[in-house]
């Protein structure tokens, strides 16, 4: 990363920091830390916090960089298997991490500075593993700022409970719709309701719902570039043509009213989260993640300047991170305006036979998919080494 530059366009990130938004890295490397890169953008507040996910490590690792490739056959001549070296690496990167951030979450009250790391997806679907596996994860790197990233499938959403009970920071990931965001923040709120009743202090449980932003539009333009084909009318043509990359911002603004709902402004007799705020309990923050432009006729800053918020976090890839601080052009709370047109984009794809939350689904699927493949390719290429 271009760290001087950067550093020289600080003003940018202290932006978002007044604006109540967080920018985190998408991205992690053993490179990153050991150089000084990560400390640096960590203390010039360009980032503050990291997430990373099973292709990111596959990356990472396979670069053939960063000393990893060393690291492998180090530990393979000590005859562990490739699932304890990915195990191995993965948990140090991270714990190093968690401690260039931790200044972060002690000046915010544990509100920022967290570092996140994902449960095998090979085990996704079994709920005793998963939960177990997530205990051992979060006991050895044995770090205050890290989240266990969680997908939010429906077995996800009945290991969420189990850990939030137990105490266990938490990441709820791949998560596309409306429907989906609903039934995390459920999940939350019951999740620290078994952890009041299991007598756990609700004000050190911490965690982020992740939506999942650029693959929405990726999926929707498809389906909206076959009805234009197949449209004979011009004008209906036309209306179609205009719905083209709106989708997933359009969403994310729906799903941030709604985020808005539960956990800020809410009737403090009837709303299930305001008895947990007085025992203590922090909000689920938001996090937009897959916000670098897929569609390169479109803004490269499309998921970022429209989705500023109070209490929220954007994840960033390195190059969304550099085309903040050459041209962003970020204004506050821009996630809460144009609520109603919002509404309106999603009724008319609605109308067209494009539902966003069955989008949402098969984006899911497709996601934790994608996150075993490359967790298969990692371990298959640590036994090739």
């Amino acid at each position: 990363m271009k760290t001087d530059f950067l550093i020289s366009k600080k003003e940018q990130f202290g932006k978002l920091a007044s604006y109540g938004q967080s920018p985190w890295l998408d991205n992690i490397s053993r490179c990153l830390i050991d150089s000084g890169e990560l400390e640096q953008l960590v203390k010039n507040g360009i980032i503050t916090g990291v997430t990373s996910n099973p292709s990111i490590f596959e990356k990472s690792i396979n670069s053939g960089k960063c000393g990893y490739p060393e690291l492998i056959k180090k530990l393979s001549s000590e005859k562990l298997d490739s699932f304890t070296i990915y195990d191995t690496i993965t948990r140090e990167d991270i714990k190093k991490a968690a401690k260039i951030l931790f200044p972060v979450f002690e000046r915010t009250g544990g509100n920022d500075g967290f570092v996140s790391i994902e449960v095998p997806p090979n085990i996704a679907t079994n709920v005793e593993t998963s939960v177990n596996e997530a205990q051992r994860i979060f006991s050895l790197i044995n770090e205050k700022n890290v989240l266990i990233k969680i997908p939010a499938t429906k077995e996800g959403l009945e290991i969420i409970q189990v850990l939030l009970s137990k105490g266990i920071n938490v990441n709820v990931t791949l998560m596309f719709s409306l429907n989906h965001y609903i039934q995390v923040a459920n999940a939350y709120i019951k999740g620290l309701k078994k952890a009041l009743e299991n007598g756990i202090d609700l004000k050190n449980i911490h965690s982020v719902a992740s939506i999942f932003i650029s693959r929405i539009d990726t999926m929707v333009d498809k389906q909206l570039d076959e009805l234009i084909k197949n449209t004979v009318d011009s004008s209906k043509k036309e209306k179609i043509t205009n719905l083209m990359g709106k989708a997933g911002v359009a969403n994310s603004k729906i799903i941030f009213k709604k985020y808005n709902d539960i956990f800020d402004n809410f009737d403090n007799n009837t709303n299930e989260f305001a008895l947990l705020k007085t025992k203590g309990a922090n909000i689920q923050r938001l996090l937009w993640a897959s916000t670098s432009t897929k569609n390169p006729s479109y803004h490269d800053l499309k998921y970022v300047e429209p989705l500023i918020g109070k209490n929220t976090i954007n994840t960033l890839p390195d190059e969304t991170i550099l085309h903040i601080a050459e041209h962003g052009n970020l204004l506050p709370e821009t996630a809460s305006e144009d609520i109603e047109y919002s509404m309106h984009i999603n009724e008319e794809l609605s109308k067209i036979g494009i539902d966003l939350n069955k989008i949402g689904e098969k984006l899911q699927l497709d996601g934790v998919k994608s996150f075993e493949d490359s967790y298969e390719k990692l371990l298959k290429s640590i036994e090739n080494i």
